[in-house]
């Protein structure tokens, strides 16, 4: 009798408990709706495809009054965080609560076809309810993945650098004739490489592709304009074939250019009809041969000329020789011309001091023959005219 006693208390207690503990549930009939697709525990789902973005829907029956609930959903074991939540708000009990939330599903997938194990949580400060669902995802059927870009992260104008990039084909299906466009908009330079054909790594392996691969490198070239501001810029990097495009965007900083312009001499005397030569120092500080286009610009009254194309070394230089001809008929004065080395001007002065003195020799000696002449004549007429007013006077006495 005294052992029945003992047992009643013991047995309310544990009565109690499960009572607590079947209380302690927030909600009832939970729901799940993943990507449109209706989830089932304990059955499997094709339901979405990797390094995509689902809708996915949660709809439960509150099993108490609490504040500050949230529904979360989420993923475990992967590359990266895969889950969602909404934000607090409070249930009663008895009514149906519906919540939309959005899942970035995993990338890192190996196989075409993977299984995930998703877990459905209503959660409070101190209870919560699970619902786990196992669904099916595989690769979208034409993709790619951007593994690397490798570049020099500062180049400097006139530079040109290789860009050499790491694609891997992550989609369900073979992918031939990939290209690679590498550009930066806001200098207006691209240039476009070939990467070949790819193919997912079940397909080789089931198939023994020996010489094929599903990922590949490849190294392109691109050019900074001579005349760039110093500046950082995006570099696009796009992928793409005929089913399937991506791009990634990285940053590169734009230095000074690597080659400089000197003037030995920046002005020069010289007479009207001569020929003088002007020293112009071309410095190559890069570590690789750049070639430098030359052209002069000038008025009337000079006459400039320059090699058109000059090749200078890395880590040297090449003095240029600059032809000047004056007019020959050119006034004193100081007259300005540039020489243009791959968009950098020059700028240089010739000052002519002196007239051509054998054209003003002659041009005086002519004026004052006609002078002459003129005057020659005079004489002529008025002497003449004098003789005849003579001759009159005197036939009148007679």
């Amino acid at each position: 009798m005294k052992r029945n006693l003992l047992l009643v208390p013991f047995i309310a207690v544990l009565t109690m408990m499960v009572v607590g503990f079947a209380s302690a549930d927030l909600a009832r009939n939970i729901d799940t709706e993943f990507n449109g697709v209706t989830l089932i525990s304990g059955s499997t789902v094709m339901a979405g495809d990797v390094n995509s973005i689902v809708p996915v829907r949660v709809t439960f029956d509150a099993d108490d009054n609490m504040d500050d609930v949230k529904v979360k959903i989420y993923m475990e074991g992967h590359r990266d965080d895969v889950s969602a939540s909404t934000s607090r708000f409070d249930i009663e009990d008895g009514t149906t609560y519906t919540k939309l939330l959005k899942l970035s599903l995993p990338s890192d997938a190996y196989d075409l076809s993977e299984e995930y194990t998703l877990y459905v949580e209503v959660v409070s400060k101190n209870d919560r309810t699970e619902e786990v669902y196992t669904i099916s995802m595989q690769r979208e059927s034409y993709t790619f993945e951007v593994l690397s870009v490798d570049y020099s992260t500062k180049v400097s104008a006139g530079e040109v650098f290789p860009v050499s990039v790491v694609v891997k084909n992550n989609g369900y299906n073979r992918m031939d004739d990939n290209y690679v466009i590498v550009s930066i908009p806001a200098l207006g330079v691209s240039t476009r490489g070939y990467i070949g054909d790819l193919i997912p790594t079940e397909d080789c392996e089931d198939n023994h592709c020996d010489d094929e691969e599903d990922s590949a490198s490849t190294t392109v070239y691109l050019k900074i304009p001579d005349q760039a501001n110093v500046n950082v810029y995006e570099m696009n990097v796009e992928i793409y074939n005929e089913e399937s495009e991506t791009s990634v965007t990285r940053l590169i900083s734009v230095d000074d250019s690597a080659s400089m312009v000197l003037a030995a001499v920046k002005n020069k005397d010289l007479n009207a009809g001569e020929t003088i030569t002007y020293d112009l120092i071309i410095v190559n500080s890069a570590d690789d041969v750049k070639v430098f286009n030359l052209n002069a610009v000038s008025g009337n009254v000079l006459d400039v000329s320059v090699p058109s194309v000059i090749t200078v070394g890395p880590d040297a230089s090449e003095t240029v020789s600059v032809t000047v001809n004056a007019d020959s008929d050119a006034t004193v004065g100081t007259y300005t011309f540039s020489v243009d080395v791959n968009g950098k001007q020059v700028i240089l002065g010739a000052n002519i001091v002196k007239t051509n003195v054998s054209t003003s020799v002659v041009a005086l000696t002519v004026i004052l023959v006609i002078i002459f002449v003129v005057l020659l004549a005079v004489l002529v007429v008025l002497l003449t005219r004098k003789e005849k007013i003579t001759e009159e006077v005197e036939t009148s006495y007679y």
